[in-house]
Order: structure tokens, then C-alpha cells, then sequence
């Protein structure tokens, strides 16, 4: 093939390739805004941002359809024509060892797209896509807004604490305060909140509640700038009007509405939540080295560290019980000069009910109060009760080596100043400084907690399903993009034998041919993705990244296969 007839051929191919290109990418940035217009509800400036970050990836996405469609078309324009023909009649075979052949420029356009798509996968679509979501989920009051008023419900993940659902009739978006940006609300009009205990992470369907709140009316506030990690996080609180509070298992036997009161706060972790679709190649290596930089495996091991961090505590209360003849509890805390807080008695047990330690009176009946409380500042004592039962909460912030304690005491007799009064239930809350042991325990690795005999079977199978979610992740995202990248280069390959043996230069026709080769290598490598992610939370569940690995390559191996079998077809004629 001279260089003319290369160039005549390659200029053909690359025509079509572009237009092909622009328009598949123009539908497709389109129709991906479907999701964002419907589910946040976006300004025109916000509108006009997508589309721009849009652009990348999707042109990235539809490299390997308008190679192939581009070879399809021209080479099946080139036979109907008897161009093709006419080669053969100069000496110019079709997969030719020879210098120049037929399938010459259409390889030279595979490879240059398959570099091209490479690139782009690598370095700029992971970051034109975490642009999206960023872009997305800007307004966190305007997403909870279009969500409620499209679902009336929206469900919140906050770290290190359970789930808590809001349901509304209505939400109103406020206007924003332009003195402070970070701050956003939304007036929600007939809501009720649940709040649900942390669940079993072996059981993410199973979902306890642990109280309700009803109100007339409420408004939701949002500060971006109280999160921990600046403004990917979040607080969230709910100030209600006019409404009620009861716990799914009632303590007392009253509990009474509120005029107002708040719900929260509550931290939410970033909506634009940890991707590999959002990494480029330097940070997948990162991540493939250490996987406890995964935000996935991260919280994990926070959740697990807090739990731990309670347990050890009221561990350590409740031998302190067992251990003092009168089988008091005394708690110091770093707060107002140091006050002591004394609580149990003789008579007493202390019992460990999940993280909460709980102190009754076995023996004591209806109106029987044998648990003891005092308060003292310094050798004075400020405050005593008696009640029939003590529950206690702890919240460790293993940052500050903090631990938050709540003491809720039920049918209470308080004693102020020579007073009593009686209470169906009194609370307490104070800080203590959290005990070198407990506080030790947030420096345990990974491999510690994996190796630990005390962390629980739910633990253990949970730590090990998010590592194994995330290194299957970052493998299965390697390889896509690596089979994704060649798929382009094969596809032409493919293209070229389908396009002469079709002899026809019609549009359709060449759409309809080339649509089943592109259709199966890219489904294969998105299911390949998915079953390496598709991990059960059982003990020695069976790693699938190999089989998921299978599904990536087979795709470009069957076009390759069948690449090679028409050629050799072709080539004998």
C-alpha cells in the first residue's frame, strides 16, 4: 500500500471516527444529566459546569463504539465500492505480513485510539467525574430538599453512630445566608425522624429503632464547616416545633410532648462518596499498598475502635464495681474543677447490656429505690439520689482522649439543698478523661484487629469484607481500564473483516454490525466489576477477583478469537 492510498484510507477512518465521536458523546452527556436534574434539582450555572465536566468521560466512553463504527462503515463502503477489489488487483492482500496491507490504517487508528482512551481513563476522566459529584452534591440543603419532595424520605448514615431516617410531608428550601455560605436549611412541614441503633454489619438489612420524633414543623440545619473533615463532611440538626419524643421501649410511663426542641447533632460523612471511578493511577497504586487509607475500611475501623473503646470502658466500671466493698462506682470528671460522681450500692449488680452498663436492684420492688448517686465537688457533696435503676452511655472521642458519659436514672428521689423531690427520670451527662488502656486501643492496625481472638465474629467478617471490597475495587478498576484501552484496538480489528464481508456502506447497517462486539466486551468488563465487588459478609467467603478478572478479559478475547477467524476467512478468497 503506497502512502497515498495509506493516508486516503486513514483520512476515511479518522472522518468518521470524529463525527461519530461527537455526536455519540453529545447523546450521552445528555442523557447523564438525567440523574443530576432529577435528584438535586440544578441551576442553570450548575447545568452548564455538568456539561462541561461531563464532556471528558463521556468521549472516553465512546472511543472503542466509533472506532469500530468508523472501520465498520468505511470498509463496508470500500467493498460495495470494489475499492477493495481493486487492491487485491494491485497486490495488496488484506492481513498481509508484508509492509503495508489493507487493515494497516485501521490498526494504526486502534492503537493510537487505545493510547488515547488509556490516558483519558488514567488521568482525566477520574478527575472530570469526582468534578461531577462535587458539583452534584455542592448543596446538601437543596439535594434533601429535592430528595424529600420527590420521596419524602431521606435516609443519613452519620459515622460512628446508626442510621437516622426523615420522613416530611413537604420541604421548603430557605434561602441562603450570603454572611455565611457554609450554612444551609430547609423547613420541612409535617416530619418524623427515627433514629436506629448502629446495626450489625452482617446484617446491613436488619434495622433497629431506637426513638421517634414527631413535630408540626421543623427545620433542618446543615453546617458544612463543623464537620471533621472540612467541607466533605457535615452537621446535621433538626430543630422541632410544636411535637414528641418516645424511645421504642419505654423507661417511665410518661413521656410528654416538647414546645421545642433539637435532634441532633448528627455528623454526616461526604456525599460524594470514596469511588475508584474517581481515582487516577497514582492513587489506586496508593491504595492497592495501603489499604487503610480506603475511607470504606477507614470507618470500619473507627466504628470498630469506638465499640471496643465502650466495651473496655464499662468493662473496667463494672470490675470496679465487683472490686469495692460497697460496690460503688466513682468517676472523675475533667470538667467544673473535677467533680466526683459516686453511683451503685450494696445490693446492686452491674450488668453489661451490649456497650451500656446497667445498674439495678434485683430485689427491689415498685416504689423500691436501693441504687445510690452522689455528686461531690471537692469533699462537698452537691447532689444525691436514690432510683431503682441506672443506665450508662459512654461516647469516647479517641482525637481529644475524651470520654462522654450519660447517666440515666429511672424513678428517681433527688435530694437538693434538704429537698427532695421525686422524678420519673433524671439525666447526668460529664467528661472523664478516658483511661490509658482504653484510649491504647485506637493505635491498633488492621492486622491486629483481624488477629484479635476478642473482636467478634461480626467484626472480624466485617473488616475483612470492606478490605476485600476495596483491593477487589482498585484490581478489578486496574484491569478494566487496561481491557477497556485494548478493547479499542481489537474492536477495530474486528471491525475491518465485518465491514468487507458486508460489502455495505449504509449507516444502519454498519450500526447494527458493529453493536454486538462493542455491546459484549463492555458488558462483560462492567459485570466483571460488579462480581468482584459482590462480596457476602460470611467467614471465609471466597474471593472473587479471579472469576471478576475472567469476565474483564474475555470479552476482548472473544473479539480477538473471532477477529482472526474472519481475517483468515478473508484472506483465503
Amino acid at each position: 500500500m503506497s502512502k497515498t492510498l495509506f493516508w486516503y484510507v486513514l483520512r476515511d477512518l479518522l472522518r468518521i471516527f470524529a463525527l461519530t465521536t461527537l455526536t455519540l458523546t453529545g447523546i450521552m452527556t445528555f442523557g447523564g444529566l438525567l440523574r443530576p436534574l432529577t435528584e438535586t434539582g440544578l441551576e442553570t450555572s450548575e447545568v452548564g459546569r455538568l456539561l462541561a465536566y461531563m464532556t471528558p468521560a463521556m468521549a472516553a466512553y465512546c472511543l472503542p463504539i466509533a472506532a469500530l463504527f468508523a472501520t465498520t462503515f468505511v470498509y463496508g463502503r470500500f467493498a460495495a465500492d470494489n475499492e477493495l477489489t481493486a487492491m487485491r488487483a494491485g497486490g495488496i492482500g488484506f492481513m498481509s505480513l508484508r509492509r503495508f496491507s489493507m487493515a494497516l490504517p485501521a490498526g494504526v487508528l486502534g492503537l493510537v485510539t487505545a493510547v488515547l482512551s488509556l490516558l483519558l481513563l488514567c488521568f482525566v476522566v477520574p478527575l472530570y467525574t469526582l468534578k461531577v459529584e462535587q458539583v452534584m452534591y455542592s448543596n446538601i440543603a437543596k439535594v434533601i430538599a429535592a430528595r424529600i419532595a420527590k420521596d419524602h424520605e431521606m435516609d443519613f448514615h452519620g459515622t460512628g453512630s446508626g442510621e437516622v431516617t426523615v420522613f416530611a410531608q413537604e420541604a421548603n428550601l430557605r434561602p441562603e445566608d450570603p454572611t455565611h455560605p457554609d450554612q444551609q436549611a430547609v423547613e420541612l412541614v409535617g416530619p418524623a425522624i427515627v433514629n436506629y441503633l448502629p446495626g450489625d454489619p452482617s446484617r446491613p438489612a436488619v434495622h433497629v429503632p431506637h426513638e421517634f420524633w414527631l413535630a408540626q414543623s421543623a427545620v433542618v440545619h446543615i453546617d458544612r464547616t463543623a464537620g471533621q473533615a472540612g467541607n466533605d463532611r457535615a452537621m446535621l440538626s433538626v430543630h422541632l416545633i410544636n411535637g414528641l419524643r418516645f424511645p421504642r421501649q419505654y423507661a417511665g410511663e410518661v413521656q410528654g410532648g416538647i414546645k421545642e426542641t433539637t435532634f441532633g447533632p448528627v455528623e454526616i460523612p461526604s456525599m460524594v462518596r470514596e469511588n475508584v471511578k474517581f481515582m487516577d493511577i497514582a492513587r489506586l497504586a496508593e491504595l492497592r499498598r495501603d489499604v487503610t487509607q480506603s475511607q470504606k475500611v477507614q470507618t470500619a475501623l473507627q466504628n470498630i475502635v469506638l465499640g471496643a473503646q465502650k466495651r473496655a470502658y464499662v468493662q473496667q466500671l463494672q470490675q470496679q464495681a465487683l472490686a469495692t466493698p460497697d460496690q460503688m462506682i466513682t468517676v472523675v470528671s475533667n470538667e467544673n474543677g473535677g467533680d466526683t460522681y459516686r453511683f451503685g450500692g450494696g445490693g446492686t449488680v452491674a450488668s453489661l447490656v451490649g456497650d451500656q452498663l446497667h445498674i439495678t436492684a434485683p430485689a427491689a420492688g415498685k416504689g423500691q429505690r436501693l441504687v445510690q448517686f452522689q455528686e461531690l465537688h471537692g469533699s462537698e457533696t452537691t447532689l444525691r439520689a436514690v432510683a431503682q435503676k441506672i443506665q450508662l452511655r459512654c461516647e469516647p472521642d479517641s482525637q481529644t482522649g475524651v470520654m462522654s458519659l450519660t447517666l440515666e436514672l429511672d424513678d428517681v428521689l433527688l435530694q437538693t439543698s434538704g429537698e427532695e423531690t421525686e422524678h420519673n427520670e433524671f439525666v447526668r451527662g460529664f467528661n472523664t478523661a478516658m483511661p490509658p488502656h482504653v484510649s491504647a486501643i485506637k493505635n491498633k492496625s488492621l492486622a491486629d484487629f483481624l488477629a484479635d481472638p476478642q473482636l467478634s465474629t461480626g467484626d472480624k467478617a466485617w473488616l475483612r469484607h470492606e478490605q476485600m471490597v476495596t483491593l477487589n475495587g482498585v484490581d478489578s478498576e486496574l484491569h478494566g481500564r487496561a481491557s477497556f484501552a485494548l478493547s479499542c484496538l481489537v474492536l477495530v480489528l474486528m471491525g475491518c473483516p465485518l465491514g468487507v464481508m458486508f460489502k455495505s456502506g449504509n449507516f444502519m447497517t454498519a450500526f447494527a454490525v458493529s453493536f454486538v462486539p462493542a455491546l459484549l466486551c463492555i458488558t462483560l468488563m462492567v459485570c466483571g466489576q460488579q462480581v468482584a465487588t459482590h462480596v457476602a459478609f460470611v467467614p471465609n467467603f471466597p474471593n472473587p477477583l479471579e472469576r471478576a478478572l475472567g469476565f474483564i478479559w474475555t470479552g476482548n478475547a472473544i473479539v480477538i478469537l473471532g477477529a482472526a477467524w474472519l481475517s483468515l476467512r478473508l484472506q483465503r478468497r
